[in-house]
């Protein structure tokens, strides 16, 4: 692992679980700082970094100022969580929210975990009487194709209305996860932000959502240091007692179990997370391939433009799994997937798939001669593909012990 990176990690540490790491003076500071942005951990950095004399003027005047937007944005996004809140509240809608300021409360600062979208989950008949208490308070539908949510947009803030929670596996595992989740929103929880109070999941449905959502990024866009640090503070708000009581029997039902832990092993060596009992000893060796993915990828995926094209050869984002597939009979899983998503007619007449092909692949080679999308360099990703199924396999994904060879 590169300086940067590791003082990152550094500042993490020390925000985050008053580690006592001493940081390194002789670094790129400016690097460190791209490195914040770039994983959306740019204000936790700034705490520890703002009264350093050592801090070039020049990075301090950036850092600072991009912190501060930050910070602003998150002010903005919490009153969002409020006041969509209320407005579901009013008109008599159950709701939670995932992630966001729910993910947020478990940070010694909730106001410095940097805010993404709004993602508010309701139940299916819900769904549109919700949609039109979005439309009443200025939101505009700006998608409605996904298998999970509808967008709506309303100037700079993207809302995620959710009728079912996303990343949940294909088959038996599935089916568990499914049961789990049945009572997200009758057994959820009030916290405060700004605004008023909003409803979050319980601490066992925040946890296996965060757990989804991870696994989803891992297998996707791509995983970054603040899905990290948010799995990494809600396990460190549990005894071993009371994580285990809460996890142990339905994460090892489900395959997640050996996830959390490593997860957890991760965030112990890497992030200074108190050591948990329930974990065991970190493996170096898979808690080190973790921890190069996070660091290459980025958050969503930033820093690898080719992750998309791996991800197609790996899992199946229908069945949130890793493929038992060979490369080449994923990538053809993969398209058909594709495929059925933008034309569900296909779904029902086959015959139509490989016109899908044709159309997706044409679409892609033009928009790399317009210079809309990176080329395609083929071994690279074979190869990088390869090394990442590997990596995911040893995390025994949606795995229970009875499956494990």
């Amino acid at each position: 692992m590169d300086r940067i990176r590791e003082t990152v990690l550094d500042l993490l540490a020390n925000e985050l679980f008053q580690a006592g790491r001493r940081i390194q003076e002789d670094v790129d500071w400016e690097q460190v700082f791209q490195e914040c942005r770039r994983q959306t951990v740019t204000v936790h950095g700034w705490n520890q970094v703002c009264n350093m004399d050592f801090l070039p003027e020049a990075v301090r005047k950036d850092w600072g100022q991009a912190a501060v937007g930050d910070a602003f944005h998150n002010l903005q996004v919490s009153w969002e969580h409020g006041a969509l809140g209320g407005s579901m509240e009013k008109a008599g809608i159950p709701y939670v929210i995932l992630k966001g300021c729910a993910s947020a409360a478990y940070y010694p600062r909730p106001e410095d975990r940097i805010m993404g979208d709004v993602d508010l989950l309701v139940k299916p008949e819900d769904l549109d009487r919700a949609g039109r208490v979005l439309e009443g308070d200025g939101f505009l539908l700006e998608n409605d194709t996904h298998v999970h949510h509808r967008a709506y947009v309303r100037e700079r803030t993207e809302m995620e209305l959710h009728f079912a929670v996303g990343g949940i596996p294909w088959g038996e595992p599935g089916k568990r996860v499914r049961g789990y989740l049945e009572g997200i929103l009758e057994e959820s929880r009030e916290i405060p932000v700004e605004g008023g109070g909003v409803r979050v999941p319980s601490h066992f449905h925040h946890g296996l959502n965060l757990l989804l959502h991870t696994n989803q990024h891992l297998l996707g866009e791509g995983l970054g240091l603040r899905h990290l640090c948010d799995w990494a503070v809600f396990a460190a708000g549990f005894s071993d007692e009371e994580f285990r009581e809460l996890f142990e029997e339905k994460l090892k039902a489900v395959g997640l179990w050996r996830f959390a832990r490593t997860l957890t092993q991760t965030a112990v060596r890497y992030l200074g997370c108190p050591p948990k009992a329930w974990a065991g000893e970190p493996d170096r060796r898979i808690t080190e391939a973790l921890m190069e993915e996070i660091g290459d990828s980025g958050n969503f995926g930033r820093k690898q433009e080719g992750r998309f094209y791996e991800s197609l050869l790996i899992a199946s984002q229908e069945k949130r799994m890793v493929s038992r597939k060979s490369m080449g009979g994923q990538l053809i899983r993969s398209m058909n997937e594709m495929v059925r998503r933008r034309w569900p007619a296909a779904g029902k007449f086959p015959l139509l798939l490989p016109p899908g092909w044709i159309f997706l692949g044409g679409r892609y080679l033009i928009r790399v001669a317009r210079g809309k999308r990176p080329p395609v360099h083929p071994g690279q990703i074979l190869r990088q593909a390869g090394e990442r199924k590997r990596r995911y396999r040893a995390l025994g994904l949606f795995e229970t012990e009875e499956q494990r060879p």
